[in-house]
């Protein structure tokens, strides 16, 4: 129960940014002839689930350790979208980002154990 509230911000913050990808360049802002807003449903989505995941992180941050709680995070959402990109939206993976996804691994793995 513990490390809830961070699996449903890593959930939140990468399934908005997986949204919004998806929605593509849908999002629009005008002023010529009146304020024109517009967005699509994905790109729509995507918003409200990164706002929702910043709202989380703001409570991440206050009940944790800064220290502890951003590079474990923020690791684990880097790992995660680096998946992401390959697996769903056919991006390519270099060998320098599966040493850099490795090495953040093994750093949230000595945080984790450092911390009990």
């Amino acid at each position: 129960m513990k490390y809830l509230l961070t699996i449903v911000y890593i959930i939140f913050t990468t399934g908005g940014l997986a949204l919004m990808k998806l929605g593509g360049d849908s999002f629009k802002v005008s002023l010529t002839g009146g304020p024109m807003f517009k967005m699509g449903w994905l790109t729509f989505f995507g918003f409200v689930c990164y706002l929702i995941s910043f709202l989380l992180w703001q409570r991440l941050l206050v009940k944790y350790d800064l220290s502890y709680i951003v590079p474990i995070a923020t690791g684990i959402v880097q790992v995660i979208v680096l998946l992401m990109g390959y697996l769903i939206f056919k991006e390519k993976l270099s060998i320098f980002g599966i040493v850099g996804a490795v090495f953040v691994v093994i750093g949230i793995v000595l945080m984790a154990f450092g911390k009990r």
